[in-house]
């Protein structure tokens, strides 16, 4: 990004902030009216867009941007990595149409796990996995997707068997002072688990266009694995933030403890956000981080004192998003200000444990739509999530009225 570019951003950002400042100038007796409460929020919308597109700009010195770094570095990473020419073919071509080295290399690596019918537990018909570079691309993915995976503590495993976590709470346990040639007391410590299952992810099946791959001049292995990698992300996702744990994960706002409870259904105040952060124990605390929904963020950055002074602090401020020094995590699945609903979580989020089982894997369907002149594409992947802290409370909820 240009110098040129980078100058009319931040001017741009300063107009925009000094709109919004007057906005909640103007309106410190009465509180902000539902139009100017809409143009405050659309402010703040682009402010943080424009933040984000000076940062990439930051890290993009000297080049046209983000993009082409990435595509850069993906570019000359493929080149070098026979594994993901040999994945690519094997998306373009299907395995009869590989040449002798990208054949040996499918075989021999990522060997088709093919069940029958009747299948094997939840699994079903194998496909190829995805080699490593892509999965990198298909993991960031599904990170940027939800605001709990970033944080999460990832356990992969090779089998789909039931996978129990070990777990204690030793929150209240303590040693003891002991005189001499006295007998020391026993204090075994009591154990408990929460077990991992494994639920088999779809992507759903993407179709292509045999044109498409014939005349594209792109990327098309890492095309299929970005999209495939979005749709799985998405429910996962939402069900590592809401799941009931019913033939499925169980979310963190479901399983976190409730540690304030808002005297509104509606709202939320600066002292409950304060009683929420003390709930959590502070061994956890220290390495704490809110999530919430845009709209609950949004809500708490109007938030003012008794002299109608903004609470979340100088908008100018282009530190990244903080409350009480903690970072904030955006997750479009976290539930809203409404009746009974756990709408803010804070903790320590890594006590969220999300199990990966293998890798990610790529059906190719070549006879089901060759009618239609296309190719099926098929990603599935299996993966549970749980809250895992032994009951120690290292992750709160607050929840509405």
């Amino acid at each position: 990004m240009s110098h040129h570019i980078q100058a009319g951003l931040k001017a741009r950002r300063e107009t925009l902030i000094a709109e919004a400042q007057a906005i909640l100038n103007r309106n410190r007796a009465n509180g902000l009216s539902a139009a100017d409460s809409a143009r405050f929020d659309a402010l703040m919308d682009q402010v943080d867009s424009i933040a984000d597109q000076l940062k990439l700009g930051e890290r993009a010195t000297g080049l046209a941007g983000r993009e082409d770094i990435l595509a850069s570095r993906h570019a000359a990473r493929d080149r070098d990595d026979p594994q993901v020419r040999a994945f690519t073919n094997y998306l373009k071509h299907g395995l009869a149409g590989l040449d002798h080295d990208d054949k040996a290399i499918m075989m021999q690596r990522y060997t088709p796990n093919i069940q029958g019918a009747q299948g094997v537990g939840t699994g079903g018909a194998g496909g190829f996995a995805v080699p490593d570079a892509p999965m990198h691309d298909l993991v960031e993915a599904m990170k940027l997707i939800g605001g709990v995976l970033p944080y999460a503590t990832i356990v992969p495993s090779q089998s789909g068997a039931p996978l129990p976590i070990p777990t204690d709470n030793e929150t209240a346990v303590e040693g003891e002072i002991v005189a001499e040639n006295v007998a020391h007391n026993e204090g075994d410590i009591t154990l408990s688990s929460v077990t991992l299952d494994s639920f088999l992810y779809s992507s759903k099946i993407v179709r292509v266009s045999i044109q498409l791959m014939d005349d594209s001049g792109f990327d098309f292995g890492r095309y299929v694995i970005r999209k495939l990698g979005q749709r799985i992300g998405r429910i996962t996702a939402r069900h590592w933030v809401v799941g009931d744990g019913s033939s499925k994960p169980r979310g963190i706002s479901v399983a976190a403890p409730v540690g304030k409870t808002a005297a509104s259904a509606t709202a939320i105040t600066y002292d409950e956000l304060v009683d929420l952060f003390h709930s959590v124990d502070g061994v956890y605390r220290a390495n704490g981080t809110w999530l919430m929904g845009d709209t609950t963020f949004a809500a708490l950055r109007k938030l003012k004192d008794g002299q109608s002074r903004p609470l979340y602090g100088d908008l100018s401020n282009s530190a990244p998003n903080m409350l009480l020094g903690r970072p904030v995590s955006i997750d479009p699945n976290m539930p809203a200000m409404t009746t009974g609903q756990k709408s803010v979580i804070f903790g320590d989020l890594s006590n969220y444990f999300v199990r990966f089982v293998k890798d990610v894997r790529v059906m190719r369907l070549e006879e089901r739509y060759a009618e239609f002149a296309q190719l099926g594409f098929l990603a599935y992947l299996r993966a549970d999530g749980d809250l895992v802290d032994g009951g120690g409370g290292a992750v709160k909820a607050l929840q509405q009225a």
